[in-house]
């Protein structure tokens, strides 16, 4: 590579970051419209497939029953959260008593005679500015949900004549076959990468859920469906859906049996599912080096926030496909890729 491309190259990526990042608030409701629409466009697929006979479900049928049971998940997942907001909110001094309490033996095994009190510790803290700020997500949520819908709708309008763009635009140079092959490689990785993440999640929040009711902790619903959250997060959510839970156990009981309980039943369910199941599953279908997921999840977290998060590894799966798919960019693939096996390039 000469020195005239690596310094356009700089450019190019430079300005897509700087894109990225100033572009947010437009890019991201598009971006999780996608993401809703192919969900979507995913479940009804599945549904369509399975024959009886001769008979089989009709597309039509099979999306609107993939739209009635995608929004019943986030109905009961968002009845969920909201019905754990007000609960936690009126057990707030309860929580408070016990992390002062906790707040004084730490600072009296430390040797610290005198401990902070919660009040002097939020005490540059404005109720007003927080309310506002509370108020003012809760309104940006809403409005963004809405563009995500809109987005939704027109993408399935857009998804009809999708192929036949392809085939107007690259009819009679050869590539229309390329192209084609190229993201139905992306689509089945896709899908694979979701269906093991989504069933994986199911059962380790439910498996959370049975942990945490068992030592009667508070707000156990809310707590797996944090789980289920917090696994599609590489790495970075394995632990937060470990310490979360053992946390709030710590702080609500007297004595650490309960907190013991969870954080070693529930993190040796955590561990394994993440770190011996999930591999084990999944075999070479990604095959994305570990620390490329690492880095990538510093980065687009950077970028967009918890949503880069949950969206780094299938954007970084992406990456590794199209880049296998040119000559001059094959290097780059190999060094994002496990082994250093990538796919072949479509002729």
């Amino acid at each position: 590579m000469t020195l005239q491309r690596a310094a356009l190259w700089t450019v190019v990526i430079a300005a897509t970051i700087f894109l990225l990042v100033a572009g947010r608030g437009l890019l991201l409701p598009f971006v999780l419209g996608i993401v809703l629409w192919y969900m979507i466009d995913s479940l009804a697929d599945t549904f369509a497939q399975p024959r009886l006979g001769r008979f089989r479900l009709p597309q039509p049928l099979a999306l609107t029953l993939a739209v009635m049971l995608v929004g019943g998940l986030f109905w009961i997942v968002g009845r969920t959260i909201g019905l754990n907001v007000q609960a936690v909110v009126a057990a707030v001094p309860t929580y408070e008593a016990r992390l002062t309490h906790l707040i004084e033996q730490a600072t009296r095994m430390a040797g610290i005679e005198q401990a902070p009190t919660l009040s002097e510790l939020v005490a540059r803290v404005s109720l007003a500015d927080t309310l506002g700020s509370v108020a003012a997500a809760a309104a940006s949520v809403v409005s963004v949900a809405g563009l995500i819908l809109i987005y939704t709708l027109f993408l399935f309008v857009e998804q009809a004549h999708f192929k036949r763009k392809l085939g107007a635009i690259f009819h009679g140079d050869g590539q229309e076959a390329r192209v084609l092959a190229v993201l139905d490689r992306i689509d089945r990785e896709i899908r694979i990468y979701i269906r093991i993440k989504t069933t994986l999640a199911t059962v380790t929040s439910a498996l959370a859920y049975v942990v945490m009711s068992s030592v009667g902790v508070d707000f156990a619903g809310f707590w797996a469906v944090m789980v289920f959250f917090f696994y599609y997060i590489p790495t970075v959510g394995s632990i937060m859906a470990i310490v979360a839970p053992a946390l709030i156990t710590l702080i609500q009981f007297d004595n650490l049996t309960p907190f013991l309980i969870v954080l070693l039943v529930f993190g040796s369910i955590q561990v394994v599912t993440a770190n011996v199941i999930e591999p084990a599953i999944m075999g070479r279908s990604l095959n994305l080096s570990p620390l490329v997921v690492i880095v990538s999840l510093i980065v687009w977290g950077t970028i967009w926030g918890v949503v880069g998060m949950f969206l780094c590894v299938p954007i970084m799966v992406v990456a590794l496909i199209v880049l296998a798919q040119f000559e001059t960019t094959r290097p780059v693939a190999v060094l994002l890729s496990a082994d250093g096996r990538i796919p072949e390039s479509t002729p």
